[in-house]
């Protein structure tokens, strides 16, 4: 990958991933078992460009605490992304270790792995291992306290130690602690024969779009019931609709037209009730007539605002 791009030097080409997006890539890449091959174009005169420098002296300082968790490590053995972020592993004799890698840091204090249903010899902080984090498995998986600040403003990382054999689950995904759901693209069934995942700078979305006939869902465990708003981040530069169901309710929907495929906005398609706890399918179907291609980044389900009740009659 470019760090700009272009893959030589080109002096009109300022579009530098930042130093957030060159992690990002990184701690993926080696999430799926890769390697991160980055390039950087030299000058005319054989210098490299202070910008590019710059961004790997930043890339540096962040391997200098947080190397253990990407060298030598092998592929997540999640079979899906974490919503959270990303996880590398290390087995050496009877003893694995899982690095979370942790972008979106909880607000509450509690990081769920969903779906890890062994327990934890140990958790730690990468940069604290002396200090014993608190574990502990439910019927969702293995819920770890944190502190309330993340280690690093760009990606943190966890340590987690087990002398056992991992058991792990395909779980459905589950609610934040105020009831919200992210139902982010990486984690959707894809249906169809030309949609497909886009990983990279600006993407993580649903892209290829192209038949009207394929489709996609989310499986998703709602133990909170009530009226939730619907959000979708979406970009496409044509008009275009679609249908998003869940529990039996249908929101018909106008994508916003943007100016290009990698310019998203974030629109309220509409409220739903859930009115029982239990496993959902969330799905966005299009519709035929009129179809355009659009690029769906994630839905969201917030739960929605009582309104005050009505004033007592005098």
């Amino acid at each position: 990958m470019t760090m700009n791009g272009t893959w030589g030097f080109k002096r009109q080409d300022n579009d530098w991933k930042s130093t957030a997006t060159l992690l990002y890539n990184l701690v993926d890449i080696a999430s799926k078992g890769g390697n991160y091959l980055l390039n950087v174009g030299p000058t005319g005169e054989g210098l490299l460009p202070a910008t590019s420098i710059k961004r790997l002296k930043e890339v540096g300082q962040w391997m200098d605490v947080n190397g253990e968790a990407i060298y030598g490590t092998t592929a997540s053995p999640f079979p899906k992304q974490l919503p959270w972020g990303r996880c590398t592993k290390r087995v050496e004799g009877d003893t694995t270790t899982l690095y979370l890698h942790v972008f979106d840091w909880p607000a509450d204090g509690r990081l769920l792995v969903p779906g890890l249903h062994t327990a934890a010899d140990s958790a730690a902080l990468l940069t604290d291992q002396a200090k014993p984090l608190v574990t502990a498995t439910n019927d969702d998986g293995l819920l770890v306290s944190v502190p309330a600040t993340a280690p690093d403003r760009i990606s943190s990382t966890l340590v987690l130690k087990f002398s056992t054999p991992l058991v792990i689950l395909s779980r459905p995904i589950m609610q934040k602690a105020d009831g919200s759901v992210s139902l982010p693209a990486i984690l959707a069934q894809l249906h169809g024969d030309s949609l497909q995942f886009e990983a990279g700078t600006n993407h993580d979305n649903i892209g290829f779009w192209f038949q009207a006939t394929d489709w996609v869902d989310w499986n998703l465990t709602v133990k909170q019931p009530g009226k939730y708003r619907v959000t979708a981040e979406i970009a496409g530069p044509a008009l275009t609709s679609f249908d998003v169901t869940v529990a039996g309710q249908t929101l018909r929907s106008t994508a916003p037209v943007t100016e290009n495929y990698d310019s998203y906005q974030t629109v309220t398609l509409g409220t739903v009730e859930l009115k029982d706890p239990g496993q959902l399918t969330l799905a966005v179907h299009p519709i035929a007539t009129g179809w355009q291609p659009m690029n769906l980044r994630s839905i969201t389900l917030t739960p929605a605002p009582v309104p005050p009740p009505a004033p007592a009659n005098p």
